[in-house]
């Protein structure tokens, strides 16, 4: 790629990576809480401006180097270029399959720039290049990246869409006297699935385990949630269905 003309940033070779792929969206939103004063006729007297801390958006497409997608089960705390001061904690960690579309990925983060880094637990890794497409014969060349919904499967029907969720709370200290956020929380780890289905068979039940094949390890004990059966104009029949694991599954 080569730019002519105006000097300007152009497309997002030079954004911020949170793991490896080819990145479609960076952004960064600085902000501040406002919070306004009012005096005894109820107008604005003051106002005062807290908490300042900046929210991070990531979304790449998954490649053969996207072995170091996030785990959130291991922790919040991340490394992003370019934030040397105060700490980035990660909140959601997504993984989109479609039909006939590239598989992406996308990370949510919130950089506190007044907090200290104090033992904090950083997140893990996890291989996003799954599942194994070896015999796709539509890829050129080969294994660079996943392609579609080929390698997943259930009994129920077709994968047309699977979208694999890890979401981490993270609760904030209150506002330190002079206006900072210096301290969080990261708990309530869980991971849920949003599965699109052409229909072939029976619908699973609710409370039932949800089993796919193909998928990566971290998409198998969840429990169904729900089924929405769904019949459309000129297209057949579909499920949706959503599931949801928690850490106290791997230890039942």
């Amino acid at each position: 790629m080569n730019r002519y003309g105006q000097s300007i940033t152009w497309g997002p070779l030079s954004a911020p990576r949170l793991f490896t792929g080819v990145t479609h969206d960076y952004s960064y939103r600085d902000a501040v809480t406002k919070q306004l004063i009012t005096d005894m006729s109820a107008d604005n007297m003051a106002m005062v401006l807290h908490s300042q801390k900046g929210e991070i958006n990531f979304e790449a497409m998954v490649t053969e180097g996207s072995t170091d997608f996030l785990d959130l089960s291991a922790g919040a705390a991340i490394a992003v270029a370019g934030i040397a001061s105060g700490v980035v904690l990660a909140r959601r960690a997504v993984e989109i399959w479609r039909l006939g579309q590239p598989k992406m990925a996308n990370v949510q983060a919130t950089h506190y720039p007044h907090m200290v880094q104090a033992n904090a637990v950083t997140a893990g890794e996890l291989d996003a290049m799954t599942p194994d497409q070896a015999d796709l014969g539509l890829v050129y060349p080969g294994g660079k990246l996943i392609y579609g919904t080929h390698g997943l499967g259930h009994a129920a029907g077709i994968v047309h869409g699977l979208t694999l969720e890890q979401i981490l709370q993270i609760t904030e200290d209150e506002p330190s006297p002079d206006g900072k956020l210096l301290g969080a929380a990261s708990h309530g780890y869980e991971r849920s699935i949003k599965l699109d289905l052409l229909a072939t068979g029976a619908a699973p039940a609710v409370e039932s385990v949800l089993t796919l094949t193909g998928a990566p390890g971290h998409a198998s004990d969840y429990r169904i949630t729900g089924v929405n059966v769904q019949f459309f104009t000129a297209r057949g029949k579909m499920y949706a269905i959503e599931a949801a694991w928690i850490p106290a599954f791997a230890a039942a």
